[in-house]
């Protein structure tokens, strides 16, 4: 592994975009304070270290419930200090980025026809300009890439391994990098503000880009492009030609003193055993704050409650703050580990199970639908005084910095829009895309934390023979002890043959709701294809869901907007005492 300079934390385009910048749009991208210390774990200061170093400015950890902010006057150039250092011009400088992959028919239609099997297929590959020949092309995802291959659709996200069949071979020096699609995301914005809001803590972050992706020169999807954790992304990221990269890809990723580690993948490096890995289980699940001086040894505490203030702020909850211990890397370099986030598509609300409910979670907990005593890297931290105030510190912080996210976004829009708009395979239409990016009158009506597991939506333990309320089910009875009824519904309304459970007749060519159903169309009007239940290029996908064009889900997700303004509102509150909230330390595993 070469020796390259500097922890460089940079998001790409318009990391401009970034949530709360106070300064002005300049051309669609961002510039946030970065980072960049490779001799040092990140964030730790901003002091020099080592004659490779470089002065940086970094958040001075801010005083609880003290909001702080240091956004740079020109808040959107950060992403062009180093991107052409390491990997010239692929990610451009100041525009959308044109893509486009060429790879034979028969390869595309067996690509498209086993995607599942996220099999590599040659391919050559122009980014911005830039020709590489034979490079690997294949599919990703876990649950996107089954919803997409359970339909029609072939708008998948996909993986590009410049060095898969040429050893070496790098495109301007980045070896790998994926084309996200935006998946269960109408506003085409969650990753890439959640990127940028942790390059703005000076978190390790991938450099990225919006592109206009196209196949065998055909337009093909708005995507966007960002940097992988491999070998080119470690080396640029540290000096430590030891160092080891581990992915959190499965079970045991809990860090537990039950969890053996071996969820965790090591992607760069050698670690064969993961000793390293066990070494932190059995640090980490016996820290207090009388022996925190050990942890402090081998892991970065500041890379994870950074982490945790980006999750807990902007509502990712598809990761190891929520109900999956995954979506995250380990870089362990110099002796210590760092976290690493990723896959920040459902962050802002959109992971399906919540959709916006999360927007009031917490904040002391920094948890969300995880099991108390789960997650040792959460609960053993904030458990301790000195780290709990650090980290409220950064999610102020992270507030403050959202002061003007509805600029922001809509700064965001006026860059992306037309592209949106043109999107060819869009999973949404453009009118779900602007709603998901407007505030909305009403606000997110779904509010509410998610349980702990063994206790109800209000964090009461579940009895057995008791509903939800705490009320004994009585046999015979419904929920609000109303007596079942042969012949009537649970309200006591008798079901008449002809009508819905409300008494409503059904009327031929209406929907149960009284609205009428548009021939050619779904309930929601939306155009059917006659070769699906509902017709024909509308793909289905689990759940029944129809996907017309080819590629829209209609899956439903909270505006961006709504959800930052009333999470940011929240945790103010919260944290000012104006709402009830639960202890900071979960309760004791059930």
């Amino acid at each position: 592994m070469k020796s390259k300079m500097i922890l460089t934390i940079c998001i790409f385009l318009c990391a401009s975009i970034l949530v709360g910048c106070a300064s002005q749009i300049n051309g669609g991208e961002t510039a946030v304070t970065t980072a960049k210390t490779p001799q040092t774990a990140v964030g730790q200061s901003s002091e020099t270290t080592g004659s490779d170093s470089e002065t940086v400015e970094t958040q001075n950890t801010p005083e609880t419930n003290e909001t702080t902010s240091d956004i740079p006057a020109d808040g959107f150039r950060w992403a062009l200090q180093d991107s052409d250092r390491y990997y010239g011009s692929v990610f451009g400088d100041n525009e959308i980025v044109a893509v486009n992959v060429e790879i034979k028919e028969e390869d595309w239609n067996a690509l498209c026809k086993n995607a599942s099997a996220e099999e590599y297929y040659p391919a050559s590959v122009t980014v911005n300009g830039i020709k590489l020949e034979n490079v690997g092309f294949r599919t990703k995802g876990a649950s996107s890439l089954a919803m997409v291959a359970s339909s029609s659709s072939n708008r998948y996200g996909f993986k590009i391994k410049t060095d898969k069949y040429v050893k070496g071979q790098t495109l301007e020096g980045l070896d790998m990098f994926v084309l996200n699609a935006s998946f269960t995301d109408a506003s085409y914005m969650r990753e890439y503000l959640t990127y940028a809001a942790c390059a703005h803590l000076g978190m390790i972050t991938p450099f990225l880009s919006y592109v206009d992706l196209c196949i065998n020169g055909e337009p093909f999807g708005f995507y966007l492009m960002i940097e992988s954790y491999d070998d080119s992304f470690v080396e640029r990221s540290t000096n430590d030609e030891d160092a080891v990269l581990y992915k959190a890809d499965g079970e045991n990723c809990t860090l537990t003193s039950t969890d053996d580690g071996s969820g965790f993948e090591v992607k760069v490096g050698k670690d064969k055993q993961l000793d390293h890995i066990k070494e932190l289980i059995r640090v980490l699940n016996g820290t207090t704050a009388e022996n925190k001086e050990e942890l402090e040894a081998i892991f970065d505490v500041d890379s994870a409650l950074k982490g945790w203030a980006i999750n807990t702020v902007f509502g990712n909850y598809d990761s190891y703050s929520g109900t999956k211990a995954h979506n995250y890397y380990l870089l362990w370099s110099d002796g210590k580990f760092s976290y690493i986030g990723w896959d920040y598509n459902m962050s802002i609300g959109g992971f399906s199970p919540d959709n916006g409910a999360s927007v009031s979670a917490d904040v002391t907990r920094a948890l969300y639908d995880a099991k108390a005593g789960s997650r040792p890297l959460i609960e053993k931290l904030i458990a301790i005084d000195e780290y709990y105030e650090r980290y409220i510190g950064y999610v102020n912080d992270l507030c403050a910095y959202c002061a003007n996210f509805e600029e922001t976004v809509k700064q965001i829009s006026d860059r992306i829009s037309e592209h949106v708009k043109a999107d060819p395979t869009a999973y949404y239409t453009y009118d779900e895309y602007v709603e998901n990016i407007s505030k909305s009158e009403g606000g997110i009506s779904t509010g509410g934390d998610r349980p702990d597991d063994g206790q109800n939506p209000g964090g009461n333990p579940f009895d057995p023979g008791q509903d939800p309320g705490g009320n004994p089910f009585d046999p015979g009875q419904d929920p609000g002890g109303n007596p079942f009824i042969p012949g009537q519904d649970p309200g006591g309304n008798p079901f008449i043959p002809g009508q819905n459970p409300g008494g409503n007749p059904f009327d031929p060519g209406q929907d149960p709701g009284g609205n009428p159903f548009n021939p050619g169309g779904d309930p929601g009007d939306i155009p059917l294809n006659p070769d699906n239940p509902g017709g024909g290029d509308n793909p289905v996908i689990p759940g029944g869901q129809i996907m017309p064009g080819g590629g829209m889900m209609h899956m439903k997700t909270c505006s961006i907007v709504d959800y930052i303004l009333q999470r940011v509102d929240t945790i103010q509150k919260q944290l000012n005492g104006e709402e009830a909230q639960s202890p900071k330390t979960a309760a004791p595993e059930t």
